[in-house]
């Protein structure tokens, strides 16, 4: 799954129409981040070790609609199975998918009420050939979120910061 469908694992979406809102507007179950700065943590391992990335991040309100929507509708062409659960306070996506040459198998884990703080469990595996052999990586990602307040300060919506002070456009 993509970061920026959760929040988060970090993808660009161009906009979505008005007709596309209202046909997911009852289907959407994905949680959607309070408009404002986030502070957000992010875990990767790939199976040589786990990479940490800590940004800050504008959220705009209807970027993050738009996302959660232009994923859904991502998902849905690109997946033979993308189904979104509830398990007790989690909202739980199980996927199967194809992109481009790649398959990936995966389940995504969040909670939180994404107002004030979040955390987002993925785990998957893609597969696919890579120079004529066969490769298949195991990756989990895990993100926590903290919402620091409505001011973005000088960052635009959908606009990061690393710790390091370099600026990225996650949306």
């Amino acid at each position: 799954m993509r970061f920026g469908a959760v929040g988060f694992a970090l993808a660009g979406f161009a906009g979505v129409c008005a007709v596309g809102n209202a046909a997911f507007a009852e289907a959407v179950s994905l949680p959607e981040r309070k408009a404002g700065l986030w502070e957000l943590t992010t875990t990767m391992d790939e199976g040589m070790g786990p990479v940490d990335r800590t940004l800050t991040m504008c959220v705009d309100a209807d970027m993050e609609r738009n996302t959660v929507i232009a994923s859904l509708i991502e998902h849905k062409q690109a997946c033979t199975k993308y189904d979104i659960t509830r398990e007790g306070d989690k909202t739980v996506v199980n996927m199967s998918c194809r992109f481009e040459t790649r398959d990936v198998q995966g389940r995504t884990e969040m909670s939180g009420d994404f107002k004030t703080a979040l955390l987002v469990k993925i785990e998957s595996t893609t597969s696919g050939d890579h120079r004529g052999q066969s490769v298949a990586v195991k990756r989990t990602i895990t993100q926590t979120g903290k919402y620091l307040g409505e001011s973005c300060g000088d960052l635009t919506g959908g606009e990061a910061k690393g710790s390091d002070g370099t600026r990225v456009m996650v949306q």
